[in-house]
């Protein structure tokens, strides 16, 4: 295969949010799932039902690529719209490698193992959105600091369109972009 990942794409968003969600939440996570794509980047998520699904399957709608890391051994666990399945068969332990695929992480809805996400991403200093539309922690968490080991706060964003035009608009700012290891993830 013939396929240079760098020149095709020109990063990784992890998205992460809630496993059981509304149609509102659904139609959210798709559009931004589609909006990942159409700005060339990949989506990773934990590959499984609910929001991780309509965001794979919105992105998949604009010809995207889609990661799902999956709490299973078994890769048939996947939704379908899931084009690598990485199986980490550790529960929520998996959380921390889904935050530390993307170079951002957007966060829609959620619960405890959302937060944990949300934790993980402000741990390791991956740019966060929270979308603030929706119930859960990412309405609850966004526009706020965890601590003070970093300078910046989780980005709050009321539609799916500014939360990709805040994420975009931080990956690609040559000061932050320097530090991106994306170069070197393939």
């Amino acid at each position: 295969m013939n396929f240079d990942f760098k020149k095709e794409f020109k990063g990784i968003i992890s998205v992460v949010g809630a496993s059981e969600t509304d149609k509102e939440t659904e139609k959210k996570a798709f559009e931004i799932g589609k909006l990942i794509a159409k700005s060339k980047y990949i989506v990773a998520c934990g590959g499984l039902s609910g929001v991780m699904e309509a965001v794979c399957k919105g992105a998949k709608e604009e010809n995207g690529l889609t990661i799902g890391i999956i709490p299973h051994a078994e890769k048939s666990v996947a939704n379908k719209y899931v084009d690598i399945v990485i199986p980490c068969p550790f529960s929520q332990a998996r959380n921390i490698v889904v935050v530390l695929t993307g170079d951002a992480c957007i966060a829609i809805s959620g619960k405890a193992g959302t937060l944990s996400e949300i934790c993980f991403a402000w741990i390791y200093q991956k740019p966060i959105v929270a979308l603030t539309s929706c119930e859960g922690w990412s309405s609850k968490i966004a526009n706020q600091k965890l601590d003070d080991r970093r300078i910046d706060i989780i980005y709050g964003a009321e539609t799916p369109q500014e939360a990709i035009k805040k994420v975009i608009e931080i990956l690609e700012n040559p000061v932050y972009r320097k530090d991106l290891s994306f170069t070197d993830k393939f």
